[in-house]
């Protein structure tokens, strides 16, 4: 596997199934996904994601292998025993980030709400 890939299973947008696909990133982020089974490929171009969905909020998803990677590389154990939690509430996180910038732009009316 070349030094800026990984390997990982998925659920295929074409195939509607887990099967084996490639991740390709580039400077931390995530360029492409690739399904090894039909080939289909997800491209994700930085500039029009951030334009989209703002830009801290778009580096944080597009980092996140990178940054997995130092975390359980500094501790085994710590990230073993984190990650459950942090799987469960994912979905839950990001909806409502996705929410506060719907809200920013005038989507649903209202502010975000800031600590």
């Amino acid at each position: 596997m070349e030094k800026d890939t990984m390997e990982t299973m998925l659920e295929c947008l074409a195939c509607r199934k887990e099967t084996r696909h490639r991740i390709h990133y580039g400077g931390g982020m995530v360029r492409s996904i690739r399904c090894e089974e039909c080939g289909v490929e997800v491209g994700i171009d930085p500039k029009k994601a951030l334009a989209l969905y703002g830009e801290e909020l778009v580096t944080r998803v597009l980092t996140k292998p990178a940054r997995m990677t130092k975390e359980y590389e500094k501790s085994l154990m710590h990230f073993f025993a984190e990650i459950p939690f942090r799987i469960a509430t994912k979905p839950y996180r990001m909806f409502k980030e996705f929410r506060s910038l719907s809200d920013d732009d005038g989507i649903k009316g209202g502010g975000r709400h800031r600590k």
